[in-house]
Order: C-alpha cells, then structure tokens, then sequence
C-alpha cells in the first residue's frame, strides 16, 4: 500500500507566533500589550442588563434620566394646535403596580412602548411615535434603565 499525501504539523501554542520570521504585515499582528480603555472590555462577570448606561443620570428623587445619543423631533396635535418637541432625553420614573397593570394589558408587540410610556410619564400616542423613530442604540438602553428598576432597590444603609 502506497500513501500519497503530506503530513502537516500545527503547534497551537501562542507563544510560537514569536519563533515565526516572516509575517506579511504589521496590520496582520496583533499587540497584546496595549493598555485597553474600560469601554474595550467586556465584563463578562457583571450582569450588563442590570446596569445603568454611563450616561445616565440617578436624580435625587430616583428617577434616571438618559440623554439619548439621536435626539428625535415628535409633532403633536392638542387642543387644535401643532407643536413640536425635540427630546434630546428622557426621564424615566420607577413604575407602580398601577404602571405594571397597564404593562400586563399591552399586547406582547406593545409592552416595550407602553412601559417606556408609563415610565416616562410621556401620553402613550406621543410615545408611540417617538418609539417608532428612535435609534435601537436608546432603545436598548432605555430597556436598560427599566431593567435597573426591576432589578435594584434603593440602598438602606444597612
């Protein structure tokens, strides 16, 4: 029996990329010894859900306010004037059994709005079309801060 091929040898230790004479290009390294700002790690220990983006804001009567990274431009319509309003943030409020009822009542396509509207204390019509607008970068973290509600409490000193 004849073999025909080629036997090829991989050394998966890191440290043989040092032995190596020839890479093709500096853009093909990659340094490891840099120093890495703390918005380049992941921190896979921390719960990320749990946390307050770091632009948010804890407000003395605990309510967090966000400014968000694309304000957005909403034209509402009350009392038979138009009137636009830019939000450039929002102030959300912890929500109250009354806030988790209507919540509960929202179709399941809907909650995200309904709890973004309950706890922003913005009329769900306007909500609605500021949702549909706003970048997925705010909604996420918007989803955040809620998350921080539900999650946390106010600390006792205890």
């Amino acid at each position: 029996m004849t073999k025909i091929g080629r036997t090829t040898h991989i050394d998966l230790d890191e440290d043989a990329l040092a032995e190596m004479s020839k890479v093709s290009s500096d853009d093909d390294i990659v340094n490891e010894d840099n120093e890495l700002d703390d918005d380049d790690v992941v921190d896979e220990d921390a719960g990320d859900l749990d946390k307050l983006p770091r632009r948010a804001t804890v407000n003395a009567d605990g309510t967090v306010t966000l400014p968000l990274l694309y304000p957005k431009i909403v034209a509402s319509r009350k009392d038979g004037k138009v009137r636009e309003r830019e939000f450039k943030q929002l102030t959300f409020h912890r929500l109250t059994g009354a806030d988790q009822r209507a919540i509960a009542a929202a179709s399941e396509e809907m909650m995200n709005v309904v709890a973004f509207a309950q706890s922003t204390k913005i009329s769900q019509a306007v909500m609605n079309k500021l949702f549909d607008k706003m970048d997925a970068a705010d909604i996420a973290d918007c989803g955040r801060v809620l998350n921080s509600f539900l999650t946390s409490g106010r600390k006792t000193g205890r």
